[in-house]
């Protein structure tokens, strides 16, 4: 039996709040279908789990949280990617009002801060 297969790249996977992904966003349309079109104009798909997905987790100082999310992966072909998607990722942080937004990459685990959190952790 003959088979072709084609490398597509290094999976990496996130999660987003899943209730705040309904919110509208920046454009107009919500966070949900600019994500989207992110993923999909800049990888050309991506996967993307629901269900009973929870994590909670403790900051140096602050009282514990607790989240519920959607799992998204897609694959990276080139390192440019990974930092457009981290670039991107920092950006819905900020409008979700998300201190920060979880990504493996590769076997490590990240936290990718936005803009305004960035300035506050530095000082």
């Amino acid at each position: 039996m003959e088979y072709m297969e084609r490398i597509l790249g290094r999976k990496v996977r996130f999660l987003l709040p899943s209730l705040k992904l309904k919110r509208p966003g920046r454009h107009g349309a919500n966070v949900e279908a600019e994500l989207h079109e992110f993923l999909m104009q800049h990888f050309g798909g991506y996967t993307a789990s629901s269900g009973n997905l929870f994590g909670y987790w403790r900051e140096k100082g602050e009282q514990d949280s607790y989240g519920e999310h959607r799992e998204f992966t897609v694959a990276l072909s080139t390192e440019e990617s990974l930092s457009h998607l981290k670039n991107f990722l920092a950006r819905v942080a900020e409008e979700l009002d998300e201190k920060c937004i979880y990504l493996e990459d590769a076997g490590k685990a990240l936290l990718i801060y936005g803009a305004q959190n960035v300035r506050i952790n530095r000082t």
